[in-house]
Protein backbone atom coordinates (compact mmCIF):
# COMPACT_ATOMS: atom_id res chain seq x y z
CA UNK A 1 0.00 0.00 0.00
CA UNK A 2 1.17 3.10 -1.05
CA UNK A 3 2.06 5.75 1.63
CA UNK A 4 1.12 9.59 1.35
CA UNK A 5 3.45 12.06 3.30
CA UNK A 6 1.78 14.70 5.32
CA UNK A 7 3.08 17.97 4.95
CA UNK A 8 2.33 19.58 8.49
CA UNK A 9 1.38 23.05 8.28
CA UNK A 10 2.78 26.25 10.10
CA UNK A 11 -0.40 27.37 12.01
CA UNK A 12 1.11 31.24 12.50
CA UNK A 13 -2.96 32.26 11.98
CA UNK A 14 -4.01 33.00 15.45
CA UNK A 15 -7.88 33.34 16.87
CA UNK A 16 -6.70 35.10 20.20
CA UNK A 17 -8.49 38.44 19.68
CA UNK A 18 -12.05 39.19 19.65
CA UNK A 19 -13.77 38.52 16.73
CA UNK A 20 -16.57 40.67 15.15
CA UNK A 21 -19.31 38.71 14.46
CA UNK A 22 -19.28 38.35 10.10
CA UNK A 23 -21.85 39.93 8.17
CA UNK A 24 -20.77 39.12 4.94
CA UNK A 25 -21.89 39.10 1.33
CA UNK A 26 -20.42 37.28 -1.57
CA UNK A 27 -19.65 39.47 -3.82
CA UNK A 28 -18.42 37.23 -6.70
CA UNK A 29 -20.89 38.15 -9.67
CA UNK A 30 -20.15 41.55 -9.29
CA UNK A 31 -17.39 42.46 -11.40
CA UNK A 32 -19.66 40.35 -14.45
CA UNK A 33 -22.58 41.84 -13.62
CA UNK A 34 -21.53 45.55 -14.02
CA UNK A 35 -19.47 44.94 -17.09
CA UNK A 36 -23.19 43.42 -18.55
CA UNK A 37 -24.37 46.74 -17.49
CA UNK A 38 -26.09 46.40 -14.16
CA UNK A 39 -26.49 49.29 -12.06
CA UNK A 40 -27.81 49.51 -8.29
CA UNK A 41 -29.58 52.50 -6.52
CA UNK A 42 -30.43 53.55 -3.20
CA UNK A 43 -33.20 55.60 -2.59
CA UNK A 44 -33.31 56.37 -6.38
CA UNK A 45 -29.53 57.61 -6.26
CA UNK A 46 -27.29 55.17 -8.30
CA UNK A 47 -24.57 53.83 -5.92
CA UNK A 48 -21.26 51.58 -5.89
CA UNK A 49 -22.30 48.20 -4.76
CA UNK A 50 -19.58 47.28 -2.56
CA UNK A 51 -20.08 51.23 -0.86
CA UNK A 52 -23.44 50.41 -0.31
CA UNK A 53 -23.05 47.31 1.50
CA UNK A 54 -20.12 48.89 3.84
CA UNK A 55 -22.94 51.85 4.75
CA UNK A 56 -25.31 49.36 5.79
CA UNK A 57 -23.64 47.32 8.16
CA UNK A 58 -21.88 44.39 6.10
CA UNK A 59 -18.23 43.88 7.48
CA UNK A 60 -16.88 41.45 5.12
CA UNK A 61 -16.45 40.32 1.23
CA UNK A 62 -16.28 37.19 0.88
CA UNK A 63 -15.14 36.85 -2.97
CA UNK A 64 -14.56 32.95 -4.77
CA UNK A 65 -11.34 32.62 -6.96
CA UNK A 66 -11.10 29.94 -9.98
CA UNK A 67 -7.87 28.75 -11.59
CA UNK A 68 -8.34 29.40 -15.21
CA UNK A 69 -11.81 30.58 -15.92
CA UNK A 70 -13.09 30.96 -19.01
CA UNK A 71 -14.68 34.30 -18.98
CA UNK A 72 -11.89 35.47 -16.49
CA UNK A 73 -14.10 37.27 -14.07
CA UNK A 74 -13.40 35.14 -11.21
CA UNK A 75 -9.45 34.61 -12.10
CA UNK A 76 -7.22 36.00 -9.96
CA UNK A 77 -6.18 39.09 -11.61
CA UNK A 78 -9.84 40.18 -10.99
CA UNK A 79 -9.97 38.89 -7.59
CA UNK A 80 -6.94 40.85 -6.87
CA UNK A 81 -9.36 43.83 -7.97
CA UNK A 82 -12.24 43.13 -6.56
CA UNK A 83 -10.16 42.52 -2.99
CA UNK A 84 -8.71 46.25 -3.54
CA UNK A 85 -11.99 47.51 -4.13
CA UNK A 86 -13.62 46.00 -0.89
CA UNK A 87 -10.47 46.69 1.18
CA UNK A 88 -10.77 50.56 0.10
CA UNK A 89 -14.26 50.39 1.06
CA UNK A 90 -13.27 49.53 4.92
CA UNK A 91 -14.59 45.69 4.34
CA UNK A 92 -12.67 42.51 5.11
CA UNK A 93 -11.74 40.14 2.63
CA UNK A 94 -12.69 36.23 2.74
CA UNK A 95 -10.90 34.41 0.01
CA UNK A 96 -13.14 31.10 -1.66
CA UNK A 97 -10.91 28.97 -3.07
CA UNK A 98 -12.23 26.82 -5.26
CA UNK A 99 -9.53 24.97 -6.89
CA UNK A 100 -11.34 24.48 -10.01
CA UNK A 101 -12.14 26.20 -13.80
CA UNK A 102 -15.62 26.78 -12.43
CA UNK A 103 -18.30 26.09 -10.07
CA UNK A 104 -17.41 23.55 -7.16
CA UNK A 105 -20.13 22.51 -4.96
CA UNK A 106 -21.24 18.86 -3.71
CA UNK A 107 -21.73 17.47 -7.33
CA UNK A 108 -19.09 19.31 -9.03
CA UNK A 109 -15.24 19.47 -7.82
CA UNK A 110 -13.66 19.43 -11.20
CA UNK A 111 -9.76 20.17 -11.22
CA UNK A 112 -8.70 22.74 -13.47
CA UNK A 113 -7.83 21.82 -17.09
CA UNK A 114 -4.50 22.90 -16.40
CA UNK A 115 -3.71 19.81 -13.40
CA UNK A 116 -6.22 17.41 -15.05
CA UNK A 117 -3.03 14.91 -16.22
CA UNK A 118 -0.73 15.58 -13.33
CA UNK A 119 0.70 12.67 -10.77
CA UNK A 120 -0.54 12.91 -7.33
CA UNK A 121 2.73 14.41 -6.23
CA UNK A 122 2.76 16.89 -8.74
CA UNK A 123 -0.58 17.95 -7.78
CA UNK A 124 0.13 18.35 -4.41
CA UNK A 125 2.77 20.95 -5.19
CA UNK A 126 0.95 22.66 -7.88
CA UNK A 127 -2.06 23.19 -5.07
CA UNK A 128 0.78 24.66 -2.53
CA UNK A 129 2.44 26.71 -4.88
CA UNK A 130 -1.11 28.43 -6.67
CA UNK A 131 -2.26 28.64 -2.99
CA UNK A 132 1.10 30.75 -2.07
CA UNK A 133 0.71 32.59 -5.18
CA UNK A 134 -2.67 33.88 -4.71
CA UNK A 135 -2.36 34.98 -0.89
CA UNK A 136 1.22 36.34 -1.74
CA UNK A 137 -0.26 38.91 -4.51
CA UNK A 138 -3.32 39.66 -1.94
CA UNK A 139 -0.59 40.85 0.71
CA UNK A 140 1.49 42.47 -1.79
CA UNK A 141 -1.09 44.88 -2.77
CA UNK A 142 -2.00 45.01 1.23
CA UNK A 143 -5.35 43.14 0.83
CA UNK A 144 -4.37 39.69 3.31
CA UNK A 145 -7.45 38.33 3.71
CA UNK A 146 -8.35 38.11 7.10
CA UNK A 147 -10.17 34.10 6.20
CA UNK A 148 -9.45 32.11 3.59
CA UNK A 149 -11.29 29.31 2.56
CA UNK A 150 -10.36 26.10 1.66
CA UNK A 151 -12.73 24.61 -0.65
CA UNK A 152 -16.18 25.47 -1.61
CA UNK A 153 -19.03 23.06 -0.43
CA UNK A 154 -16.26 20.07 -0.20
CA UNK A 155 -18.69 17.07 0.83
CA UNK A 156 -17.23 14.75 -0.87
CA UNK A 157 -13.90 16.35 -0.92
CA UNK A 158 -12.06 18.67 -3.55
CA UNK A 159 -10.06 17.41 -7.02
CA UNK A 160 -12.15 14.84 -8.03
CA UNK A 161 -11.04 11.83 -8.42
CA UNK A 162 -7.76 12.05 -6.38
CA UNK A 163 -9.59 13.68 -3.42
CA UNK A 164 -12.71 12.08 -3.61
CA UNK A 165 -14.06 10.51 -0.56
CA UNK A 166 -17.82 9.41 -1.12
CA UNK A 167 -19.42 6.30 -2.09
CA UNK A 168 -16.71 3.21 -2.93
CA UNK A 169 -14.38 5.86 -2.25
CA UNK A 170 -15.03 5.96 1.13
CA UNK A 171 -11.80 4.81 1.96
CA UNK A 172 -8.84 5.55 3.92
CA UNK A 173 -6.56 5.48 1.43
CA UNK A 174 -8.67 8.28 -0.16
CA UNK A 175 -9.46 10.16 3.13
CA UNK A 176 -5.13 10.03 3.13
CA UNK A 177 -5.06 11.97 -0.63
CA UNK A 178 -7.75 14.33 0.74
CA UNK A 179 -5.98 15.19 3.83
CA UNK A 180 -2.21 15.54 1.79
CA UNK A 181 -4.10 17.99 -0.60
CA UNK A 182 -5.77 20.14 2.16
CA UNK A 183 -2.35 19.94 4.10
CA UNK A 184 -0.61 21.49 0.95
CA UNK A 185 -3.24 24.01 0.48
CA UNK A 186 -2.94 25.29 4.01
CA UNK A 187 1.25 25.26 4.31
CA UNK A 188 1.14 27.62 0.83
CA UNK A 189 -1.41 29.57 2.37
CA UNK A 190 0.86 30.29 5.53
CA UNK A 191 4.23 30.20 3.45
CA UNK A 192 2.87 33.64 1.99
CA UNK A 193 2.68 35.11 5.53
CA UNK A 194 5.02 36.90 7.58
CA UNK A 195 5.04 36.40 11.23
CA UNK A 196 3.20 39.33 12.22
CA UNK A 197 0.28 38.39 9.93
CA UNK A 198 -2.68 36.89 11.03
CA UNK A 199 -5.55 34.72 8.89
CA UNK A 200 -8.09 31.84 9.97
CA UNK A 201 -8.42 29.07 7.83
CA UNK A 202 -12.00 27.83 7.22
CA UNK A 203 -13.29 24.67 6.05
CA UNK A 204 -16.94 24.51 4.29
CA UNK A 205 -19.31 21.91 3.59
CA UNK A 206 -22.94 22.64 2.30
CA UNK A 207 -24.76 20.92 5.47
CA UNK A 208 -23.90 18.85 7.94
CA UNK A 209 -20.38 18.19 8.55
CA UNK A 210 -19.31 16.08 11.58
CA UNK A 211 -18.39 13.13 8.99
CA UNK A 212 -16.72 14.76 6.90
CA UNK A 213 -14.87 17.14 9.22
CA UNK A 214 -14.07 14.39 12.01
CA UNK A 215 -12.25 12.00 9.13
CA UNK A 216 -10.75 15.00 7.72
CA UNK A 217 -8.87 16.05 11.10
CA UNK A 218 -7.76 12.41 12.02
CA UNK A 219 -4.25 13.61 10.85
CA UNK A 220 -3.40 16.81 12.52
CA UNK A 221 -5.56 18.88 9.78
CA UNK A 222 -7.06 21.74 11.48
CA UNK A 223 -9.08 24.55 10.76
CA UNK A 224 -10.01 27.54 13.02
CA UNK A 225 -13.58 28.00 11.44
CA UNK A 226 -16.62 25.43 10.63
CA UNK A 227 -18.24 26.62 7.20
CA UNK A 228 -21.53 25.76 6.11
CA UNK A 229 -24.24 26.45 3.78
CA UNK A 230 -28.53 27.43 4.80
CA UNK A 231 -30.78 27.19 1.95
CA UNK A 232 -34.12 26.71 3.24
CA UNK A 233 -35.24 24.73 -0.07
CA UNK A 234 -32.26 22.37 0.94
CA UNK A 235 -31.66 22.21 4.29
CA UNK A 236 -34.54 22.57 6.22
CA UNK A 237 -35.98 25.19 8.92
CA UNK A 238 -34.11 27.40 11.26
CA UNK A 239 -34.57 24.55 13.95
CA UNK A 240 -32.19 22.04 11.20
CA UNK A 241 -29.94 24.87 10.97
CA UNK A 242 -29.08 25.59 15.23
CA UNK A 243 -29.27 22.02 15.45
CA UNK A 244 -26.24 21.45 12.59
CA UNK A 245 -24.69 24.28 14.42
CA UNK A 246 -25.08 22.89 17.69
CA UNK A 247 -23.70 19.42 16.83
CA UNK A 248 -20.72 20.97 15.02
CA UNK A 249 -19.60 22.86 18.19
CA UNK A 250 -20.41 20.24 20.92
CA UNK A 251 -18.33 17.70 18.76
CA UNK A 252 -15.52 19.87 17.88
CA UNK A 253 -15.47 23.13 20.34
CA UNK A 254 -15.02 25.71 17.18
CA UNK A 255 -16.63 28.28 15.88
CA UNK A 256 -19.30 27.98 12.93
CA UNK A 257 -19.78 30.10 9.80
CA UNK A 258 -22.83 30.41 7.50
CA UNK A 259 -20.93 30.91 4.61
CA UNK A 260 -23.78 30.98 2.48
CA UNK A 261 -27.38 31.61 2.41
CA UNK A 262 -30.49 33.84 0.29
CA UNK A 263 -34.19 34.02 0.50
CA UNK A 264 -36.66 35.86 -2.24
CA UNK A 265 -38.21 38.71 -2.23
CA UNK A 266 -40.80 37.56 -4.95
CA UNK A 267 -41.21 34.40 -6.89
CA UNK A 268 -42.04 36.36 -10.37
CA UNK A 269 -39.20 36.70 -12.90
CA UNK A 270 -37.13 39.02 -14.97
CA UNK A 271 -35.54 37.71 -17.38
CA UNK A 272 -35.97 34.21 -19.69
CA UNK A 273 -33.13 32.28 -16.99
CA UNK A 274 -34.84 29.85 -14.98
CA UNK A 275 -34.81 31.10 -11.13
CA UNK A 276 -33.07 28.60 -9.25
CA UNK A 277 -36.15 29.51 -6.14
CA UNK A 278 -39.55 29.83 -8.04
CA UNK A 279 -42.41 27.57 -6.28
CA UNK A 280 -44.09 28.09 -3.01
CA UNK A 281 -43.00 24.48 -1.82
CA UNK A 282 -39.91 25.60 -1.48
CA UNK A 283 -40.04 28.25 0.90
CA UNK A 284 -40.06 28.17 4.31
CA UNK A 285 -42.87 27.68 6.22
CA UNK A 286 -44.04 31.50 7.78
CA UNK A 287 -41.71 33.15 5.42
CA UNK A 288 -43.31 34.20 2.44
CA UNK A 289 -41.26 35.73 -0.88
CA UNK A 290 -42.20 38.94 -0.26
CA UNK A 291 -40.22 41.93 0.85
CA UNK A 292 -41.42 41.83 3.79
CA UNK A 293 -40.86 38.03 3.74
CA UNK A 294 -37.38 39.14 3.17
CA UNK A 295 -36.78 41.03 6.41
CA UNK A 296 -38.32 38.55 8.53
CA UNK A 297 -35.93 35.30 7.80
CA UNK A 298 -32.86 37.56 7.74
CA UNK A 299 -33.87 38.72 11.04
CA UNK A 300 -34.37 35.34 12.25
CA UNK A 301 -31.83 34.23 11.07
CA UNK A 302 -29.23 37.09 12.03
CA UNK A 303 -31.11 36.44 15.69
CA UNK A 304 -30.32 32.13 15.56
CA UNK A 305 -26.75 32.42 14.37
CA UNK A 306 -25.63 35.25 16.89
CA UNK A 307 -27.64 34.20 20.06
CA UNK A 308 -25.47 30.66 19.81
CA UNK A 309 -22.11 31.36 21.16
CA UNK A 310 -20.36 29.29 18.69
CA UNK A 311 -22.35 31.67 15.83
CA UNK A 312 -19.79 33.28 14.32
CA UNK A 313 -22.09 35.12 11.45
CA UNK A 314 -23.03 34.59 8.19
CA UNK A 315 -22.52 35.87 4.46
CA UNK A 316 -25.54 36.37 1.69
CA UNK A 317 -24.61 34.68 -1.29
CA UNK A 318 -25.19 36.83 -4.74
CA UNK A 319 -26.91 39.55 -3.32
CA UNK A 320 -25.97 41.32 -6.36
CA UNK A 321 -26.42 39.19 -9.17
CA UNK A 322 -29.38 41.05 -10.93
CA UNK A 323 -30.45 40.35 -14.35
CA UNK A 324 -29.13 42.81 -17.42
CA UNK A 325 -30.14 42.87 -21.05
CA UNK A 326 -27.09 41.63 -21.81
CA UNK A 327 -26.57 39.24 -18.61
CA UNK A 328 -29.41 36.42 -17.13
CA UNK A 329 -29.70 35.87 -13.86
CA UNK A 330 -31.42 32.55 -12.12
CA UNK A 331 -30.91 34.09 -8.68
CA UNK A 332 -32.47 37.30 -9.31
CA UNK A 333 -35.15 36.67 -7.16
CA UNK A 334 -33.01 36.20 -4.36
CA UNK A 335 -31.12 39.39 -4.71
CA UNK A 336 -30.97 42.14 -2.11
CA UNK A 337 -32.40 44.67 -4.97
CA UNK A 338 -35.61 44.43 -6.59
CA UNK A 339 -35.40 44.13 -10.77
CA UNK A 340 -34.81 47.83 -11.09
CA UNK A 341 -31.59 47.88 -9.00
CA UNK A 342 -33.45 49.56 -6.18
CA UNK A 343 -32.00 47.98 -2.80
CA UNK A 344 -34.35 46.52 -0.26
CA UNK A 345 -35.37 46.75 3.30
CA UNK A 346 -33.27 43.31 4.10
CA UNK A 347 -30.41 45.63 3.56
CA UNK A 348 -30.75 47.17 6.48
CA UNK A 349 -31.17 43.77 8.68
CA UNK A 350 -27.43 43.94 8.30
CA UNK A 351 -27.03 47.57 10.08
CA UNK A 352 -27.06 46.54 13.47
CA UNK A 353 -24.90 47.33 15.83
CA UNK A 354 -26.55 44.77 18.98
CA UNK A 355 -24.56 41.35 17.43
CA UNK A 356 -21.98 40.39 19.83
CA UNK A 357 -18.16 40.66 19.29
CA UNK A 358 -17.42 36.84 19.21
CA UNK A 359 -14.43 35.53 21.28
CA UNK A 360 -14.15 32.20 19.05
CA UNK A 361 -11.28 31.08 21.43
CA UNK A 362 -12.90 31.38 24.49
CA UNK A 363 -13.66 27.04 24.34
CA UNK A 364 -12.71 24.67 26.17
CA UNK A 365 -10.71 22.73 26.28
CA UNK A 366 -8.71 21.86 23.13
CA UNK A 367 -5.57 20.70 24.62
CA UNK A 368 -5.40 17.51 26.11
CA UNK A 369 -3.28 14.57 26.61
CA UNK A 370 -1.60 12.41 29.11
CA UNK A 371 1.93 10.96 29.86
CA UNK A 372 3.13 8.65 29.42
CA UNK A 373 1.12 6.29 27.89
CA UNK A 374 1.38 3.63 28.09
CA UNK A 375 2.32 4.36 31.57
CA UNK A 376 2.73 2.09 35.32
CA UNK A 377 1.90 3.44 38.23
CA UNK A 378 1.03 6.39 37.25
CA UNK A 379 0.36 9.10 34.28
CA UNK A 380 -0.40 13.01 33.87
CA UNK A 381 -3.40 14.14 32.63
CA UNK A 382 -2.67 17.57 31.49
CA UNK A 383 -4.98 20.11 29.48
CA UNK A 384 -6.11 23.91 28.69
CA UNK A 385 -8.95 25.90 29.09
CA UNK A 386 -9.80 29.31 27.91
CA UNK A 387 -12.22 30.57 30.27
CA UNK A 388 -13.33 30.36 34.11
CA UNK A 389 -15.54 26.86 33.72
CA UNK A 390 -16.60 23.80 35.30
CA UNK A 391 -14.46 21.27 34.69
CA UNK A 392 -15.03 17.12 35.44
CA UNK A 393 -12.20 14.52 34.87
CA UNK A 394 -12.76 11.27 35.37
CA UNK A 395 -11.18 7.95 34.86
CA UNK A 396 -13.61 4.96 33.45
CA UNK A 397 -12.55 1.13 32.36
CA UNK A 398 -13.24 -0.33 29.43
CA UNK A 399 -16.88 -1.38 30.81
CA UNK A 400 -17.34 2.37 30.96
CA UNK A 401 -17.78 1.91 34.69
CA UNK A 402 -16.54 4.94 36.40
CA UNK A 403 -13.15 4.25 38.06
CA UNK A 404 -12.15 7.40 40.00
CA UNK A 405 -13.30 11.27 39.74
CA UNK A 406 -10.00 13.36 39.85
CA UNK A 407 -11.57 16.99 39.41
CA UNK A 408 -15.14 17.92 39.47
CA UNK A 409 -14.90 21.73 40.18
CA UNK A 410 -14.65 25.25 38.49
CA UNK A 411 -11.08 26.20 37.48
CA UNK A 412 -9.40 29.17 36.15
CA UNK A 413 -8.15 29.78 32.33
CA UNK A 414 -5.29 28.51 31.76
CA UNK A 415 -3.34 25.56 31.88
CA UNK A 416 -4.18 22.47 34.19
CA UNK A 417 -2.61 18.65 35.40
CA UNK A 418 -3.93 15.65 37.30
CA UNK A 419 -2.09 13.17 38.49
CA UNK A 420 -4.11 9.92 38.31
CA UNK A 421 -2.12 6.70 40.51
CA UNK A 422 -3.95 4.04 39.34
CA UNK A 423 -6.34 3.66 41.99
CA UNK A 424 -10.09 3.46 42.33
CA UNK A 425 -12.11 5.97 44.04
CA UNK A 426 -11.34 3.96 47.40
CA UNK A 427 -7.71 4.71 47.04
CA UNK A 428 -7.53 1.13 45.85
CA UNK A 429 -4.59 -0.15 43.21
CA UNK A 430 -6.63 -1.10 39.45
CA UNK A 431 -5.91 -3.90 37.52
CA UNK A 432 -3.80 -3.29 34.23
CA UNK A 433 -5.80 -2.82 30.75
CA UNK A 434 -7.36 0.02 28.78
CA UNK A 435 -8.79 2.81 30.50
CA UNK A 436 -10.04 6.26 29.35
CA UNK A 437 -10.54 9.80 31.30
CA UNK A 438 -12.84 12.17 30.17
CA UNK A 439 -12.67 15.91 30.37
CA UNK A 440 -16.24 17.89 31.18
CA UNK A 441 -16.88 21.49 30.97
CA UNK A 442 -20.27 23.30 30.42
CA UNK A 443 -19.90 23.38 26.95
CA UNK A 444 -17.92 20.06 25.97
CA UNK A 445 -16.80 16.35 26.46
CA UNK A 446 -13.62 14.54 25.36
CA UNK A 447 -12.76 11.15 25.96
CA UNK A 448 -9.21 9.92 25.58
CA UNK A 449 -7.58 6.24 26.27
CA UNK A 450 -4.89 5.36 27.57
CA UNK A 451 -3.38 1.76 28.72
CA UNK A 452 -2.16 0.81 31.98
CA UNK A 453 0.76 -2.02 32.36
CA UNK A 454 0.87 -4.27 35.51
Amino acid sequence: MKKYVFILPLVIHSLSEGNQFIKGVDISMLRQVEENGGLFYDDGNQVDAIELFKSKGFNTARVKVWHTPSLNYNSANKVLETAFRAKSAGLDVLLNFHYSDTWADPSNQNKPSAWNDLDFEILCDSVRQYSHGVVARLKNQNTLPKYVQIGNETDCGILWPDGYVCGDSNSEIQWAKLRTLFANAIEGINSALDIEDTLKIISHVSSGGNWFFNNLMLEDIDFDILGISYYPMWHGTLADLEQNINNLSNQFQKPVLVLETAYPFTLQWNDNTHNVLGLETQLLPGYEASEEGQVLFLNDLVSLVNENIFGLGLCYWAPDWISTDQFGSPWENQTLFDFEGESLEALSVFDNETVSVKDIDNFAPNIFYNYPNPFNAKTTIQYHIYRETFVRVTIYDINGSKINQLVNGFQRAGDHKVEWNATNNENQLVAGGLYFFSIETTKSREIRKMILLK
